[in-house]
């Protein structure tokens, strides 16, 4: 038959007949596919994950942690019926960092559920969006980055398998672990599965630790179907520092021999909510040149409380808190604008930046944008570790606190070592809660 008949054929078929086509012939493509893929030894799941527990995958880059978890999940749905009432029997979560990545890294991703599955269905409709297969079932998507996302998985609904993708990588993930668990109800095997390169994440070396939690590693150096020369640039570079261990050979690294914050001292100190605030600033700790994108812009929102609350010492006094985390690689304009829309949500008092690390040009382009900032330079007199140590010990004397989780920032906080480079995101902080609580009114400069 050519390819004129074939057309003719298919131009003759109802809608219905073209869709029935249609499902057969992903039918065929789907069991061809299936049997191609060759896992690697972390990819394999447990035989049972008990229930309310975890299968957990820690891996380094390029491990296929979110090519085992969709093939898992597409496993799930081809198997026995969860709830037989239900159409194609399973109701399943994915929820990611935002929404946006459960699309493309879990759904049409090169390792989603597509790639595993290509009769999979993307859908958004008034509900939200699903993955939803022809037999019925379905995968709700959610993210884990704002309180928005926070409520939709309060209303996320009853669910057999959850799908916890970049785990470390969640910024509200407490609350998407809380509330997602207590959709957990359908079957007699409610259960999740989780993809993630480790970070020390107080959340995540919980799970660790829970007995109902299985893991499996996988190393960047075993992944064999990424390219060898790939594989061998990045070990090479990497070899002996902290991120080959963590970003590579997927080691859940803990807190760090000379750190200045602890990560139990951050926890203690941790609050869920912003208080009433006297004074709020947006800090800002400038990439090394105006032009330079290669590092990060640190951009960091904190206020002091309005009440006086007595710390661990008993002393009363205003506590400071950090409340948002705007810090990322991005050109100067977008950082500009990024504070200066920080400045106005939260009504701060002032934009603070640092000026003799290159960081001159922040004024001149906030002014251009918005002259109606209050803008006020700081200048480091001191080293970066005079400078961070009062902060620190702030947080162990119980008087500065971080809303929520803003994991980036707690990272550097807990992994940084006086000596080191000092990154952006700590510089920012360090420099907000210095003019919030500690700065005497005369180390810093008002620019009109």
């Amino acid at each position: 038959m050519g390819p004129t008949d074939l057309d003719a054929r298919l131009a003759g078929l109802s809608p219905a007949e073209l869709e029935i086509l249609e499902q057969q012939l992903a039918d065929r493509l789907w069991q061809k596919r299936w049997g191609r893929w060759k896992p690697y030894p972390w990819q394999v799941p447990p035989d049972h994950v008990p229930t309310l527990g975890w299968w957990l995958q820690l891996g380094g880059r390029g491990t296929g942690k979110t090519d085992g978890c969709a093939r898992y999940m597409v496993s799930h749905v081809n198997g026995p019926p969860c709830d037989p009432r239900l159409p194609g029997g399973h109701r399943m979560a994915i929820i990611a960092p935002t929404q946006g990545d459960a699309v493309e890294a879990c759904v049409n991703g090169p390792s989603g559920l597509k790639a595993h599955d290509p009769r999979v269905r993307l859908r958004t409709t008034v509900g939200g969006t699903f993955a939803r297969w022809p037999s019925g079932a379905e995968a709700k998507l959610f993210g884990s980055h704002t309180p928005d996302d926070v409520e939709r998985l309060r209303a996320g609904g009853n669910r057999c398998l959850v799908w916890m993708e970049e785990v470390a990588a969640q910024r509200r993930l407490k609350d998407a672990i809380t509330h997602s668990e207590m959709g957990l109800r359908i079957g007699t095997n409610p259960h999740y599965i989780g993809s993630t390169t480790p970070k020390p994440r107080s959340e995540l070396i919980e799970l660790t630790k829970r007995a109902d939690v299985i893991m499996t590693r996988g190393r960047t150096r075993d992944a064999i179907h990424l390219p060898a020369e790939q594989r061998a640039h990045l070990i090479a570079k990497y070899k002996g520092t902290r991120t080959e261990a963590q970003e590579l050979d997927g080691i859940l690294l803990e807190d760090i021999e000379g750190a200045l914050w602890s990560r139990a001292g951050l926890d203690t100190a941790r609050v869920g909510a912003v208080p009433p605030l006297a004074s709020v600033v947006v800090a800002m700790d400038p990439a090394a040149t105006s032009h330079d994108e290669s590092d990060e812009m640190g951009i960091i929102v904190a206020g002091k409380g309005a009440q006086y609350i007595a710390d661990r010492n008993g002393f009363q006094r205003q506590h400071g808190y950090a409340i948002d985390d705007l810090s990322g690689r991005m050109p100067p304009i977008e950082a500009a604008r990024r504070a200066i829309r920080a400045y106005h949500e939260h009504r701060a008092d002032a934009i603070v930046a640092e000026v003799n690390n290159g960081g001159e040009w922040i004024g001149t382009v906030v002014r251009q944008i918005d002259p109606t900032v209050n803008y006020r330079t700081v200048t480091a007199s001191r080293g970066k570790v005079t400078r961070a140590e009062p902060v620190a010990a702030l947080t162990d004397q119980g008087s500065a606190h971080i809303v929520g989780s803003l994991p980036e920032l707690e990272e550097q906080l807990v992994s940084w070592v006086p000596g080191d480079s000092s990154p952006d995101r700590l510089d920012a902080y360090v420099w907000a809660l210095t003019h919030l609580m500690l700065a005497p009114a005369g180390n810093l400069a008002a620019v009109a």
